[in-house]
């Protein structure tokens, strides 16, 4: 009987920091995972709890739309935002921290209201595999 051939040390990195899901989904399921491409229209607390469940597994890219600043209220209810954020980008802000939790993934923000993308770029959120809102 032959041996399997041994693994690229990428390929036992990546085994080891995804086992639990490979074993759920299985190779297939995890490219299928890093080759999707996820939009979020509105950085809020629920918004940003969704993508943080596909930025830890391995999403392969996620981009924030919203043009809305950093307030109080955010400082309460959205974890990846910081009382030293307010006043800054809230697309900027959630993007970078989500970042921090994954460095396999790719992600960019978009710092303007859906409305002003729609308007310049009707065919802007094609280009994913899965677009969210999360006004909530």
């Amino acid at each position: 009987m032959s041996s399997p051939a041994p693994k690229s040390p990428e390929q036992s990195e990546k085994s080891k920091k995804y086992d639990r899901q490979l074993r759920l989904w299985g190779d297939h399921g995890q490219k299928v995972l890093e080759n999707a491409k996820v939009c979020l229209i509105n950085a809020t607390a629920l918004g940003t709890e969704i993508l943080k469940s596909i930025v830890l597994p391995g999403i392969g890219s996620f981009t924030i739309v919203d043009g809305e600043k950093v307030t109080d209220e955010d400082i309460g209810t959205n974890f990846f935002i910081e009382s030293d954020s307010i006043g800054m980008s809230r697309a900027q802000v959630t993007t970078q921290n989500l970042l921090e939790l994954n460095p396999d993934v790719r992600g960019d923000y978009i710092d303007e209201s859906v409305d002003h993308v729609m308007a310049h770029s009707q065919d802007f959120f094609d280009t994913f595999s899965v677009n969210f809102n999360a006004t909530v």
